[in-house]
């Protein structure tokens, strides 16, 4: 009997023993779990904390004018750009190679009319938050030459254009932007472990077949982006297209001493972002656009959002860089806007094109002045148009962060 006590009384001091040590056990596990909670809270506050910094913070990087000026060179070198030419296709190969090289899926949209039997759109995509709602910049890399006094549109022997201003200016910018979103990207997940997207879906897009084909056409013009529009998937909206066409020669370049003695009274070239109209709708209207009260209220939003980043964050003058009312189409922003989608253009140029007895020279399209060494002298040097491509590049990389940081609307 007594050796049965001794042993219920050793079961029971291991038990009590093994119930100390499990109870500690799970003391010290809650404590642990406990202190574990609070460093992953710290830590997830921490990094919620440096997130919020890196996306309300300006850009952490701008465009480089200088990598855009070197790409219309490339551009111009391959020749005149015309459709179906061996240069055109060139040109094409060059844009499709430099956005795989950033690390892009890349879209070609093949399409052929009465005049152009291969044709192409490339489009590059980065995929934001709304999978169907995208803004897409754009601009056309085919080129063309043909007299414009007089009776415009008449090719003539030895009519040919590199397509520097008209509209290699567009599609290497159209290339930094891509590049840039890229570099954005990377940037948040080497510093911060930030997945970056924007709230829409980018879509970085270079044209074919903008330009008319003269007066002897049988067809008019902006095959290419009219391909991209009345091909959309069903679902989807352009919640805002942004055209970049002839721009580069516009403020701070300055007007130079052989313009200025020849009469010209401006002392800088314009920006102008031609706009959804907010008061002007006739151009369109007399096309058979039936303009609805939703596209007067996108335009408005959309004119307010660019003032917003060209005079109060970047601080451009007004009288040099300007919002109007798109009242002339002219450009592939036609395309977009006459299908109910809201849409800007930017151009660089002096005042009043051709118009009003206007003494200053304009800036250079489909003619054989359309070349890099005359857009060097109309800036007073590559460092002009560097300097003015920058402008516009500024501009554009405020929308795109706007759109990431959620600051669109």
């Amino acid at each position: 009997m007594e050796e049965r006590n001794t042993q219920s009384s050793d079961g029971m001091s291991a038990l009590k023993v093994t119930s100390i040590i499990i109870g500690a056990c799970i003391i010290l596990a809650g404590l642990a779990g406990a202190l574990l909670f609070i460093v992953v809270k710290d830590s997830v506050e921490e990094f919620k904390e440096l997130q919020g910094e890196f996306v309300n913070s300006p850009p952490p990087s701008l465009p480089q004018a200088t990598w855009v000026v070197d790409d219309i060179e490339t551009l111009a070198d391959f020749g005149y750009r015309k459709i179906d030419t061996v240069a055109h296709a060139n040109a094409g190969d060059f844009i499709q190679f430099r956005f795989e090289d950033l690390g892009y899926g890349v879209e070609i949209q093949n399409f052929t009319t009465e005049l152009c039997e291969d044709c192409r759109n490339y489009v590059a995509t980065m995929e934001g938050e709304n999978p169907d709602s995208w803004i897409v910049v754009g601009g056309h890399y085919d080129a063309i030459c043909y007299s414009q006094q007089v009776i415009i549109g008449i090719e003539y022997p030895g009519c040919t254009s590199e397509g520097a201003y008209d509209d290699a200016t567009g599609v290497a910018s159209v290339l930094e932007l891509a590049r840039l979103m890229k570099e954005w990207q990377q940037l948040a997940w080497d510093e911060f472990g930030i997945e970056l997207k924007p709230e829409h879906t980018w879509k970085f897009a270079a044209w074919d077949y903008e330009e008319w084909q003269g007066s002897g056409s049988p067809e008019g013009a902006g095959y290419g982006s009219e391909t991209f529009v009345t091909t959309l998937p069903e679902g989807v909206e352009i919640a805002t297209y942004i055209n970049l066409d002839m721009y580069g020669l516009n403020w701070p370049v300055e007007t130079q001493l052989a313009s200025q003695l020849s009469g010209c009274d401006e002392d800088y070239f314009h920006l102008y972002l031609f706009t959804s109209p907010v008061d002007d709708w006739s151009y369109y209207e007399d096309r058979g656009v039936n303009v609805t009260d939703e596209m007067r209220e996108q335009a408005v939003l959309l004119q307010d959002r660019l003032g917003m980043v060209l005079h109060e964050q970047l601080q451009y003058p007004t009288e040099w860089v300007a919002v109007l009312d798109d009242t002339k189409g002219n450009s592939d922003h036609y395309n977009f806007i006459s299908r109910g989608w809201p849409a800007t253009w930017f151009r660089g140029m002096h005042e009043f094109l051709q118009e009003e007895d206007d003494t200053c020279e304009q800036s250079p399209k489909h003619a054989p002045t359309d070349r890099v060494d005359v857009l060097y002298t109309l800036a007073g040097g590559r460092g002009g148009l560097e300097a003015g491509m920058q402008t516009g590049l500024n501009a554009l990389a405020l929308l795109m962060w706007n759109d990431i940081t959620g600051n669109w609307e």
